[in-house]
């Protein structure tokens, strides 16, 4: 619940409290309330039947009620002296006992002609509740508003990154929430200073050594006779090498500010041919067909190095994971789709977060490739989609900005 409702609710509840003792109190003081408005009633009745009296006319009275004198009263009010008398059993009724000229007269009436004060002072009571609950609920609204507008503010700055935070100055509970979230956002910054930090000097320091195995390798490749045992050796160190080039390039790029990515627009289709390429020493002697369905020249204006690497790590475990069927990588509009008829992700792996350095990865080896993938995806701000079952894989990217 939100501390705005929950305010809210605290003062319609008070105020529900309040209207509650209110109430109770009302209901003490009812019966004397009815008696007096009946008396008073009862009074003016007796005037104007005084008057009839007086002038020798026949009294006219409303219905429930009835006027007695001496003789005709029963025995039960003749026990009554003069003024107001209200009889609640056996039957409710009302009697007002008057002298006129030397004789006693009874007037009675029956309580149902007063039963509408009831409903009078039950409506009455009802609305003063709603109306009070209402103003409560206004009441709490504008309340809750002013205590949250510090709160509000301050998760926006920190949705925002602002900086410095707002309230830091403050000595409420508003100011050590303030100060505690800036204390996390530097620790947080200063972390991730020191691991981009690190990223880019070892990528840094192993490029030199990386460039010259790869040296030496094609060296090696080209000295050896194509008959060679050792050519396929020389030409694995070679690609294995070029390979971690080209992931440290990618480390190198995941650790700058992706608003500050170099961005060009890039030919789609080439850049996945030049995958497949290279993906074919893993579909050697393998009864596996590569297609490929994308236009001419569709274009897509982001970082080049992070789409082929994206693209070259899905399509490099397709065709190392797929003994027999097909790999299909489509192309439409802003969308990248490739699928496999391969076994699947392992069931140990989630689909929609790829952990680095999970065991079950980590065996298969795919586990790193695959981190790689969704954080560059994430980096570049596109989204990625899996889906996985035992008759192959599907990886749907969604990339803003092809055309």
């Amino acid at each position: 619940m939100l501390l705005r409702t929950r305010i809210t609710v605290s003062f319609v509840l008070l105020m529900v409290a309040v209207m509650g003792f209110v109430v109770a109190a009302e209901q003490l003081d009812y019966d004397e309330l009815r008696a007096y408005v009946i008396s008073r009633s009862l009074h003016s009745e007796m005037h104007r039947l005084k008057a009839d009296i007086a002038n020798g006319a026949a009294p006219v009275l409303p219905d429930g009620s009835q006027l007695y004198n001496v003789q005709t009263a029963p025995q039960a009010l003749r026990a009554y002296a003069p003024g107001y008398y209200s009889v609640g059993r056996p039957d409710v009724w009302h009697l007002l006992v008057f002298d006129l000229d030397g004789q006693r007269y009874y007037l009675r009436q029956d309580a149902e002609r007063y039963q509408y004060l009831e409903h009078v002072i039950d409506g009455y009571a009802l609305l003063v509740i709603l109306l009070c609950i209402l103003c409560a609920f206004w009441i709490g609204r504008l309340t809750s508003a002013r205590v949250i507008a510090p709160i509000t503010r301050l998760a926006d700055a920190v949705e925002r990154k602002e900086t410095p935070f707002p309230f830091q100055d403050a000595r409420d509970e508003i100011g050590v929430l303030a100060r505690a979230f800036a204390q996390h956002s530097d620790e947080a910054e200063q972390f991730l200073q020191r691991e981009r930090c690190f990223v880019g000097d070892a990528s840094h320091e192993l490029r030199t050594p990386l460039a010259i195995i790869a040296g030496a390798a094609e060296t090696i490749v080209h000295q050896l006779p194509a008959d060679s045992p050792l050519q396929a050796s020389g030409e694995r160190i070679l690609r294995t090498t070029l390979e971690m080039q080209r992931q440290l390039t990618c480390l190198l790029l995941l650790s700058r500010d992706p608003q500050r990515l170099a961005r060009e627009d890039v030919r789609l289709r080439p850049l996945i041919e030049d995958c497949m390429a290279r993906c074919t020493p893993w579909l050697a002697q393998k009864p596996v067909a590569l297609h490929l369905d994308a236009p001419q020249d569709p274009r897509l204006h982001t970082n080049a190095e992070l789409a082929r690497s994206v693209v070259w790590n899905l399509l490099r475990n397709a065709c190392q994971y797929t003994d027999e069927g097909e790999i299909r990588i489509t192309v439409q509009h802003t969308t990248l789709i490739i699928a496999d008829t391969g076994p699947g992700l392992p069931p140990s792996v989630d689909p929609h977060q790829f952990q680095r350095f999970q065991p079950s990865l980590r065996e298969s080896g795919e586990g790193l490739g695959l981190s790689i993938v969704q954080r560059i995806v994430e980096h570049l701000g596109w989204q990625m989609a899996v889906e996985s079952s035992a008759s192959g894989c599907r990886f749907t990217l969604d990339m803003p900005g092809t055309a």
